[in-house]
């Protein structure tokens, strides 16, 4: 896993990560209460309400809840723009970026789901499409998948991040975008995990038409919220590495210039990847914590007073 926090600022904006945002991104890392909603929580405690210790973590605050919305978006779009950062480093072709407020701009690329990013002939040897979909989810949710499945849906993923890496996360994703094709036959129940016997349904994933009817290429690029990477990922990461590594080849990464700054490929975007998930899901964080103060302060009357950074 990336180490997103231990990096010296070197003078760009996109190594600054402000005082507010990088003690909420300490305090999620290390399991320390959220400073950002101390006072609220309490507030809520003092009145009767259930406070949970995952709440103070900030469980609730970065994956939202009926009455705490918030917008995932915003450690999304960090994580595609240093993604995308990485792509032009090396890119063969030209990067389109999807627009989700104007889905036609990419639908002759992928129909029924728009992309996030593609590149126009970005494989050196087939010249095909490269599709990258960037997916930041958020390991530590309420909702579980057992694995069990049913009759009538056959087998399904299980989260297993108890036991693997990324095992409540990546399979989930590349069920979602890539699908699978329907193994073995209904009558043998859905699949076990602990056999591998049973049978799974077909699933057409978001870019079942690029990959089966435009014959396009799809990369995942999975960031978990806390900044680990996942190894289809990495993969990539690695595969640009050694394409920038030869001689004829440019790479256009815009390194630091103070001492301690990465000076790989590899190193260099893997930071960028993670301080973005990291501090995207911080700024989350922080926002939802002070929507939920001003809606407490409405409920209640009450002047609820600032966050302290140091109170852990």
């Amino acid at each position: 896993m990336a180490r997103p926090l231990p990096r010296p600022p070197d003078g760009r904006h996109s190594s600054k990560i402000t005082s507010e945002i990088f003690a909420t991104a300490l305090q999620r890392r290390h399991g320390y209460y959220i400073s950002s909603a101390k006072y609220v929580y309490d507030a809520k405690e003092a009145a009767g309400e259930t406070v949970t210790i995952g709440m103070r973590k900030g469980d609730q605050l970065a994956n939202g809840s009926k009455d705490i919305p918030c917008e995932h978006n915003i450690r999304h779009n960090g994580t595609m723009y240093a993604a995308a950062n990485m792509v032009r480093a090396r890119a063969c072709g030209k990067l389109v970026l999807g627009d989700k407020a104007n889905p036609q701009t990419t639908f002759h690329l992928n129909e029924g789901h728009v992309t996030d990013m593609c590149e126009i002939g970005g494989d050196l040897q087939s010249q095909r499409d490269v599709h990258y979909e960037v997916k930041v989810p958020s390991a530590l949710t309420k909702t579980r998948q057992a694995g069990q499945g049913s009759a009538a849906h056959g087998g399904c993923c299980a989260s297993l991040g108890h036991k693997f890496g990324f095992g409540n996360t990546l399979d989930q994703t590349l069920l979602k975008v890539l699908g699978c094709k329907e193994r073995g036959h209904k009558s043998q129940g859905p699949l076990v995990h602990a056999t591998g016997k049973g049978w799974v349904k077909e699933h057409k994933g978001q870019y079942y038409d690029a990959l089966h009817v435009k014959n396009g290429i799809v990369k995942i690029c999975l960031v978990e919220s806390q900044g680990g990477i996942a190894p289809p990922t990495k993969r990539i990461i690695f595969n640009f590495a050694k394409e920038v590594g030869s001689p004829s080849a440019v790479d256009r990464t815009d390194y630091g210039t103070a001492s301690g700054s990465a000076r790989g490929f590899a190193q260099h975007h893997s930071q960028q990847l993670s301080r973005a998930a990291v501090c995207g899901d911080a700024q989350n964080i922080n926002n939802a914590a002070r929507n939920m103060r001003v809606a407490h302060s409405f409920m209640t009357g009450l002047n609820v007073p600032p966050p302290c950074a140091r109170a852990f």
